[in-house]
């Protein structure tokens, strides 16, 4: 599998909770906030359970591997938070 087919196949598994987690807020009538905090959770109990699966020693490796994750996590918030500025931006300008 090439690089782009990797990242193509992670985006639309990203798509996949994503929708889920709409179809929480548009037909169970669930609250937002905790949808995001649910899928915070989830996230984490399961990168926790990836890290000590693939780990000899996880309590040696932990914060190491919390490190690496939230490096992870916060380049792709970044780069979410970009594309929601731009995308409000042109919303906003089309509109003038």
């Amino acid at each position: 599998m090439t690089n782009k087919e990797a990242a193509v196949q992670l985006y639309k598994m990203a798509d996949d909770f994503i929708n889920l987690a709409n179809e929480m807020v548009t037909e169970k009538n669930a609250d937002l906030q905790n949808v995001g905090s649910a899928l915070r959770y989830a996230s984490a109990r399961f990168t926790a359970h990836e890290t000590a699966y693939n780990s000899k020693d996880i309590a040696a490796e932990k914060e190491e591997a919390i490190k690496w994750f939230l490096n992870q996590y916060s380049e792709m918030l970044e780069e979410n938070f970009d594309q929601h500025i731009e995308h409000y931006a042109k919303l906003a300008a089309e509109s003038h």
